[in-house]
C-alpha cells in the first residue's frame, strides 16, 4: 500500500438540497386602502397568497425572507404574483391605485443597464403609471442601487412608498436619499403606539417628520376604533386594515367603505371635541392660577402660600427669567403640602425655548399676554407638560410648568 488515505464517500459531508418554490402556486389578493376625506376605497395593496392542501387561502409573505429558498427562486415567485396583480388591475375598471411590494434584494440583482421589470410590465399592459405605487418593503439593500431604481420609477411616473417606517436601520436617511411620495408606518409600532405612552409620543413625532417631508402617511393594520382615532391623530389620510376590509381576490366598489368611515370620523370628532372642552376648562383654571401667582409675586415678592391650589391645577413648578432667557430664581417645585426651592438651574439660559421668542415679540404689543407652549414630556417628572409664560415686569418673565390633561390618544 502506498499509505494514501482512502476517503469513504458515504461518510463525507453531504450538501443539503435547497427547497424549490413553484411560482404557479402563488397568486395575489388585494387589500383596500381607504381615503378618509371621501370615505371611499382609494387603492389596493397587492399581497401574495397561496393555498394549503385543504384549499384554504394563506398569506405567503413569509417566503420572501425565507432563506431555505434561493434568492432567485423567491424573486421568480414575486414577479409572477406581481404580473398577475398588474394584469388583473389592467383588466378592471379600477379608478384608484395599486401598491406593489418590492424587496430591496431584488433591486440589488438588477443590471444597471436595463429597465426594471415592473416598469416593463406596466408599459406592456398599458397601465397609467401614476396609478402604481412601489413599496420598498425592508431597510436592507444597497442605498445607491435603491436610489438609482427609485429615480427610474419616478421618471416613469410611478410613486414610491417606504414600508415599515420607524423600525430597523432607521429610515430617516432613506427619506432623504429616495424622496418617497408615501410613508407607511410599521404595523407593530403603530399598534403599540395606539395604546398611548412613550411609543405614542415617538410615533406622533415620526408622523410630524413625515408630513414636513411632504409625504402622504398610510397607517396599516388598523383593527379597532382606538387605532383609527390614533391614525387620525398621526395625520394619516389613508388607512388599511381589518377594521375596513380583509384582502380578497377581487376589487370592491369604492363606495363600500363610505358609511363605515363616516361613522368612525363622527366618533372621532365627538370624543375629540369632548377632550378639547376638558382641555379648555383646564387651561382656564391654570390660567387663573398663573395670574393669581403673578399678582402675588408682583405685589408681595415672596413665596406664596398657595401650594394646594397650584398642585390641584396640575402645576409642577414655576421660576423667573430675565428677558434674555437667564434664569434668576430657583425652581419652585410645587407639592400639595409645600413649595420647595431648587437652585441648581439658577443662571441657566432658556432663550432657545419657542415661547421666549413669542414673549419678546409681544413685549411692545401685548405685554400682559400669556404664552402657552406645545406639549412636551417633562424630563424630571416624565409627565406630559406645557409651559405658561408671561411678563412679571419689564425685564422679568414668569414661567410655569404644568401637567396636561388633554390626552389626544383617547386611551381609556
Amino acid at each position: 500500500m502506498s499509505g494514501r488515505k482512502i476517503v469513504n464517500i458515504n461518510s463525507a459531508t453531504q450538501v443539503t438540497k435547497q427547497r424549490v418554490l413553484n411560482p404557479l402556486h402563488y397568486f395575489p389578493h388585494f387589500q383596500p386602502i381607504v381615503f378618509l376625506p371621501t370615505g371611499q376605497i382609494a387603492g389596493y395593496e397587492a399581497l401574495a397568497r397561496t393555498q394549503n392542501k385543504l384549499g384554504e387561502v394563506l398569506s405567503a409573505g413569509g417566503i420572501f425572507s425565507n432563506q431555505e429558498y434561493t434568492l432567485n427562486n423567491r424573486r421568480q415567485v414575486d414577479r409572477n404574483v406581481r404580473r398577475q396583480a398588474l394584469e388583473h388591475f389592467a383588466q378592471s375598471s379600477q379608478q384608484g391605485f395599486i401598491t406593489l411590494n418590492i424587496v430591496p434584494d431584488w433591486v440589488d440583482m438588477l443590471s444597471k443597464n436595463i429597465c426594471t421589470p415592473t416598469i416593463s410590465m406596466i408599459d406592456e399592459l398599458n397601465i397609467d403609471p401614476s396609478k402604481v405605487v412601489i413599496e420598498i418593503t425592508e431597510a436592507s439593500g444597497n442605498i445607491d442601487n435603491l436610489q438609482r431604481v427609485v429615480k427610474d420609477y419616478h421618471r416613469a411616473g410611478l410613486r414610491v412608498a417606504i414600508d415599515d417606517f420607524g423600525v430597523g436601520a432607521s429610515q430617516v436617511d432613506r427619506i432623504i436619499a429616495l424622496e418617497p411620495d408615501i410613508i407607511k408606518l410599521d404595523m407593530r409600532l403603530f399598534k403599540d403606539a395606539a395604546k398611548g405612552g412613550l411609543p405614542a409620543d415617538v410615533v406622533l413625532s415620526i408622523s410630524e417628520l413625515v408630513q414636513r417631508a411632504g409625504c402622504e402617511l398610510i397607517c396599516e393594520g388598523v383593527e379597532s376604533e382606538q387605532e383609527f382615532h390614533f391614525g387620525v391623530e398621526c395625520g394619516a389620510r389613508y388607512m388599511q386594515g381589518w377594521l375596513f376590509f380583509k384582502a380578497s381576490d377581487d376589487f370592491l366598489s369604492a363606495q363600500l367603505s363610505h358609511t363605515k368611515v363616516q361613522q368612525l370620523l363622527a366618533s372621532y370628532l365627538q370624543r375629540k371635541s369632548l377632550r378639547t372642552q376638558q382641555t379648555v376648562k383646564h387651561n382656564v383654571n391654570v390660567k387663573s392660577q398663573v395670574l393669581a401667582l403673578k399678582h402675588h409675586l408682583q405685589n408681595v415678592q415672596s413665596i406664596p402660600r398657595m401650594s394646594q391650589q397650584l398642585a390641584e391645577a396640575g402645576i409642577l413648578r414655576y421660576f423667573l427669567c430675565k428677558v434674555d432667557g437667564t434664569q434668576v430664581s430657583p425652581n419652585y417645585d410645587v407639592t400639595e403640602q409645600d413649595i420647595v426651592e431648587d437652585d441648581r438651574l439658577v443662571g441657566a439660559n432658556w432663550s432657545f425655548r419657542p415661547y421666549f421668542h413669542a414673549l419678546v415679540a409681544l413685549d411692545s404689543i401685548k405685554p400682559q399676554q400669556l404664552i402657552l407652549s406645545k406639549i412636551y414630556r417633562d424630563s424630571s417628572s416624565q409627565e406630559m407638560c406645557k409651559t405658561f409664560s408671561t411678563y412679571l415686569a419689564k425685564d422679568l418673565i414668569l414661567l410655569v410648568d404644568c401637567k396636561v390633561q388633554d390626552d389626544t390618544l383617547f386611551v381609556e
